[in-house]
């Protein structure tokens, strides 16, 4: 549980006791690689909490195309947005693309804990304003960065991405095919 733990506290660090009022409720679940966590459309009753293992999320664009938009490791939490914050449907699933070790905590667990705990409540506040904040900088940053820059960008905040994923994963991620990420991979080799 060092992970749910460290992904708690990267959004704001709340005393043992408070984390007390949340930890007993979460649940353990192993899913295989392969598996779908949250299918598009899908609403998902749960925040999942990665222990261990590795997730992405894509949407399928209209040429039918994969499309990945994050990834998931080790101290990050991953949900249905559509059923946190109760806006209509993200078109984005949510796939495991390793043998994954969750703990999981049902999203009315802990809304209700933000309507009786003011500390929690700010817990919420941080982490939802965290993702926005997250969601507007990759945004902007794509429009004027090349594409070096934000593999180069994307490799320094996940050191071991390029052990752990896959060349045509990362390419749809920074939109490229995987002709142009093994380019780059060999020029970052020999610098």
């Amino acid at each position: 549980m060092k992970n749910v733990l460290t992904a708690i506290d990267k959004y704001q660090k709340l005393s043992s006791k408070n984390k007390e009022l949340l930890i007993h409720k979460f649940e353990p679940v192993f899913m295989k690689k392969g598996t779908v966590l949250i299918d598009e459309l899908e609403l998902s009753p749960y925040l999942f909490f990665i222990e261990k293992g590795a997730i992405k999320t894509y949407y399928i664009d209209e040429t039918g195309a994969k499309k990945l938009v994050w990834f998931g490791f080790e101290g990050d939490i991953c949900f249905s947005m559509s059923s946190y914050i109760d806006i209509p449907y993200i078109h984005e699933t949510i796939e495991l693309f390793e043998d994954t070790q969750f703990y999981r905590v049902k999203i009315e667990d802990i809304k209700a804990l933000f309507n009786t705990n003011c500390d929690w409540a700010n817990w919420g506040r941080c982490f939802i304003e965290h993702i926005f904040a997250t969601t507007i900088k990759e945004m902007d940053e794509y429009k004027s960065r090349t594409t070096k820059e934000r593999y180069h960008d994307l490799l320094e905040h996940n050191a071991n991405i390029r052990e752990r994923v896959l060349l045509k994963d990362i390419a749809s991620y920074l939109g490229v095919s995987p002709v142009t990420i093994s380019r780059l991979r060999k020029d970052f080799k020999n610098t």
